[in-house]
């Protein structure tokens, strides 16, 4: 926690500079385009969801609360603030992708993403892309992934937000962004920042969660520059996180976990007669420190460089036929005190295609094949199509081949890596409806994955845990979203969000279902604004999901529900205020067996446009 007042005065830097900035009205961007421009264009065939800004504003605290409002993912979640893992479809965290800008980001550690690490406020758009996307994402995008964007425009644009949030356990936040362009130049820059105390009750347990601070600090710049036939961009991320891990009902936490991250894309996009060509450098860096003890010195840890060259070549034949072809080289320097130093090197072919057979149907051939890798390279495959049957009424298909790659962890972990492992594979199918009447707006997916060679530690000799490829999964499951809205007149309108998803995950050795996957989940938002006043309740229902593997032990279900109000004065429209009531009715729940999550609790915010 020494590093908290840096980052306090720089956000306070930051805000302060920001409020000199000169803004006559509230403005958005218009036009924008995504640096991961692939991410629509080649997935017309799958079920694709973006968050509005309300939305996120609404659950704003990490992307997994984000995610667990809105989407039908499941969060395996150590309490509050802790570490939070996903299940997408059943999939496990390490089969979910997730996705900066067109870059897989998940840790080349473990293989995954600890989504409380991860600030919502930090990106022009959220979206979620279900299904298999191992082709154009490779290694983990297996039941989904998670794609996290930024965006650029260069029409006329200058705006400054700032936001400061205050709650109950000595909770603090804020951020700021400014967006600016000129001339031929866009330019967005902007701070994330929360802390907390994190000191929650147990509700009906006399208890308290101790041990359980944590702070999230986020920077952020984006640029990008117009060319004669071109544009070149930089997207730049730097993220810091210091928590103290909470115990449990029955233990106390006494450990620490420190992370540095940073993220760096350079791109360049160049008309070359018919072709559209971008060619893209990028470094991520990671390091991690684990202390046994927080107020103990002494701390295990590792740090990982990547770096990756890619060139892509684009050509759209008579406004029908889209071709994109590919080749990425990622090279990661790796060290740390359980792995040794070790190295990994990957190049990767990718041609994508989509055809626009007519105005009603499209469909599209994804292949990916990789090389170098100390291990047998899966041939990846994905095809998907679209056919609209009316203006209400939509078809979508799409089946993959995806895999997950071992991480550092399974293969040179000092007490127990298998330098013999595969890949995981997994085949997955999905039939989607898409359905509007009126403002009413509905999707309806059936979906099957099936995963072999999966990954699993077991004990052996001497009690050793080692990683081998065993397990064969199936998962199969509904997932239904629902969105209505009604504008009375005016002054008066009705917003109301829902989604739900069936999910059946089994073991097939145990023939039981996988833990910490509920069989029912449900979510949803209802919204209602008058004039500059608006109010909103929200509900969460989490199923049962079995702690154990043979099922004998589960976290029960709950309900939890939210309530928030917020109001733009009339007289100044740039400044909006508010506050939110969580777990309105005080229920005692658990995510992770034995972890509380937080009583009811309250958070005021203050949101202005300069």
């Amino acid at each position: 926690m020494k590093q908290i007042w840096l980052h306090i005065i720089f956000v306070v830097f930051l805000c302060t500079a920001s409020a000199y900035a000169q803004l006559d009205s509230i403005q958005h961007l218009p036009e924008v385009m995504l640096t991961d421009s692939k991410l629509v264009q080649f997935s017309k065939g799958f079920k694709l969801e973006k968050l509005g800004d309300s939305l996120i504003k609404k659950n704003a605290t990490s992307l997994t609360e984000t995610l667990r409002y809105n989407t039908s993912i499941y969060f395996r979640e150590n309490g509050f603030g802790m570490v939070s893992s996903p299940s997408f479809r059943g999939t496990n965290a390490a089969q979910t992708a997730v996705v900066w800008n067109g870059i897989n980001i998940n840790s080349v550690f473990t293989g995954q993403t600890d989504f409380n690490t991860i600030s919502p406020l930090n990106y022009s758009e959220i979206t979620i892309r279900s299904g298999g996307g191992g082709v154009q994402y490779g290694s983990g995008a297996v039941g989904g992934s998670i794609h996290l964007n930024d965006a650029y425009s260069f029409q006329k644009i200058d705006t400054t937000q700032v936001g400061l949030r205050y709650g109950s356990f000595s909770t603090v936040g804020g951020n700021a962004s400014t967006t600016q362009t000129w001339g031929d130049h866009y330019l967005n820059v902007g701070v994330d920042f929360i802390s907390s105390e994190n000191d929650y009750d147990y509700v009906g347990k006399n208890q308290k969660n101790t041990h359980g601070q944590f702070v999230r600090f986020k920077a952020k710049v984006n640029e990008a520059r117009k060319l004669k036939r071109g544009v070149a961009t930089w997207n730049s991320e730097y993220s810091y996180n210091d928590r103290n891990f909470s115990g449990s009902l029955n233990t106390k936490g006494k450990d620490a976990y420190k992370d540095v991250t940073t993220r760096n894309l350079w791109q360049l996009q160049q008309k070359v007669g018919v072709f559209n060509t971008k060619g893209s450098v990028a470094h991520l860096f990671e390091r991690y420190n684990y202390f046994p003890d927080s107020e103990k010195a002494f701390n295990t840890g590792g740090k990982a460089n990547t770096f990756i060259g890619a060139f892509q070549a684009e050509i759209f034949l008579q406004k029908k036929l889209r071709l994109n072809g590919k080749v990425e080289y990622t090279y990661v320097d790796a060290e740390g005190d359980n792995v040794g130093e070790n190295s990994r090197k990957t190049l990767a072919a990718v041609v994508l295609m989509n055809h626009r057979l007519s105005e009603k149907f499209n469909y599209g051939i994804n292949l990916r094949q990789e090389f170098l890798n100390d291990f047998d390279n899966p041939f990846l495959f994905s095809a998907d199509a679209k056919y609209s049957v009316s203006k209400n009424y939509a078809l979508r298909l799409n089946g993959s081949k995806n895999y997950r790659v071992p991480t550092f962890n399974d293969l040179y972990w000092y007490a127990g890596g298998n330098m013999d492992l595969q890949p995981e594979t997994s085949y997955q199918m999905e039939l989607g409806q898409e359905f509007s009447v009126g403002k009413l707006k509905a999707d309806v997916a059936a979906y099957y994955i099936s995963s072999e060679d999966l990954i699993k530690w077991v004990p052996g000799n001497g009690g050793l845990w080692q990683p081998i490829n065993i397990s064969k999964t199936r998962n199969y499951g509904i997932e239904a979203v629902l969105g209505y809205y009604l504008k009375f007149s005016k002054r008066h309108s009705l917003d109301f969000n829902a989604n739900y998803s069936y999910t059946k995950a089994e073991d097939l050795e145990k023939e039981k279902q996988l833990i910490y996957v509920p069989f029912h989940k449900a979510a949803g938002t209802m919204e209602y604004s008058f004039n500059y006043f608006s109010v909103y309740v929200q509900g969460l229902f989490n199923g049962e999901a079995y702690t154990t593997t043979d099922n004998s032990e589960s976290v029960d279900r709950y309900t939890v529900f939210n309530i928030g109000a917020q109001y733009t004065l009339p007289f100044n429209p740039n400044i909006t205020f508010g506050g939110r009531l969580k777990n309105v009715f005080n229920v005692y729940y658990e995510n992770v067996a034995y972890r509380p999550m937080p009583s009811r609790n309250l958070q005021i915010f203050l949101n202005f446009n300069i």
